[in-house]
């Protein structure tokens, strides 16, 4: 009888090892990228619909690359939720990053832009409003730190 319990007790304790591991690997399967120490939340709110997508793109410190085609160091999709959506990425270092996120409400992979500006949802770290033309780099940016950094981004609706 003895031995039973030492079986079950052994049992248990190894599905909760293995519990804590598939725990784990469900926050790290949640960010996108490469796998690493360093981890950006962005909670974007204000989120009108659950259609389409919310899309976020990240920049690193090479300001001379921000906002221009091929320039970013990612670009990652969730699905989007009405009200706040949290994504998450890693990042490969602590430092000066730049990001921009929008709701792509139709699903087509790209920000609607009008005559007057953007038609989706858009906005960017620091929640700066553009004026007539697109935000500097240095007016965005944000320093990642050590482990996990966290924004906040408000979507701003035409």
């Amino acid at each position: 009888m003895k031995a039973f319990w030492r079986r079950l007790v052994a049992l248990a304790a190894g599905l909760t090892v293995v519990a804590f591991a598939a725990g784990a690997a469900a926050e790290t399967q949640d960010c996108h990228g490469a796998p690493s120490a360093h981890r950006l939340y962005i909670t974007v709110e204000g989120v009108r619909s659950e259609r389409g997508q919310v899309v976020a793109t990240i920049y690193g410190q090479d300001q001379h690359r921000f906002l221009t085609v091929d320039g970013s160091l990612y670009v990652w999709r969730d699905p989007a939720q009405q009200g706040d959506v949290t994504m998450c990425m890693f990042l490969p270092d602590p430092g000066p990053y730049a990001v921009v996120v929008f709701h792509d409400a139709n699903g087509n992979r790209k920000l609607d832009m009008g005559v007057l500006g953007p038609r989706e949802g858009y906005g960017f770290s620091n929640n700066v409003k553009p004026v007539l033309t697109a935000p500097s780099f240095q007016s965005v940016s944000f320093a990642a730190a050590e482990g996990v950094t966290r924004l906040r981004i408000r979507l701003r609706y035409p």
